[in-house]
C-alpha cells in the first residue's frame, strides 16, 4: 500500500537509489551535506521503498522552486507524481507562497506540469559542474 509522506527524514541513500533508478546522478555527497535544507519534502512509500520524491527549495515569503519530481520506473503511470505534486502544491499555497517555479527536463512533461497551472516561461539555467 503506497503511503504519502510529508518533510520525512528519507535518508540520502534512498533518495540517490531513486535518482539513479530514474537514470540521474546519485549526488550522494551532496544529499549528505547539512547545508542540504529543502523547504519542503514529499516522499511516496511501498511499505519501506522509496518510490517517489520531490523536494522544494524556498525563502518562505515570496518564491519557491519544485525540483526533483522523481518517481521510480516500475512505479510510473499510476498517479504518483500527481500525488507528489498535489501535496506539494496544497502546502505552498496555504505557506503563501507568492511565486512557485518548477523547470522539468523535456517538452513531453509539458502537460503534466500545466495540469498543477504551470505555464511555460522564458528562463536561463547554468551547470557550474559535469555530472559525476
Amino acid at each position: 500500500m503506497l503511503q504519502y509522506r510529508m518533510d520525512p527524514g528519507t535518508s540520502p541513500e534512498s533518495i540517490s537509489a531513486l535518482r539513479r533508478a530514474v537514470g540521474w546522478g546519485g549526488m550522494e555527497a551532496e544529499l549528505r551535506s547539512p547545508a542540504m535544507n529543502d523547504y519542503l519534502r514529499v516522499a511516496c512509500y511501498d511499505g519501506d521503498k522509496l518510490v517517489g520524491f520531490l523536494g522544494v527549495v524556498s525563502n518562505g515569503v515570496t518564491d519557491a522552486y519544485i525540483q526533483d519530481v522523481m518517481v521510480h520506473p516500475d512505479y510510473q503511470g499510476r498517479g504518483i507524481g500527481a500525488g507528489l505534486m498535489n501535496r506539494a502544491m496544497e502546502r505552498l499555497k496555504h505557506d503563501r507562497i507568492y511565486m512557485i517555479s518548477v523547470i522539468y527536463g523535456g517538452e513531453e512533461l509539458r502537460p503534466f506540469y500545466e495540469k498543477f497551472g504551470f505555464r511555460t516561461m522564458l528562463c536561463g539555467q547554468l551547470e557550474t559542474r559535469p555530472e559525476r
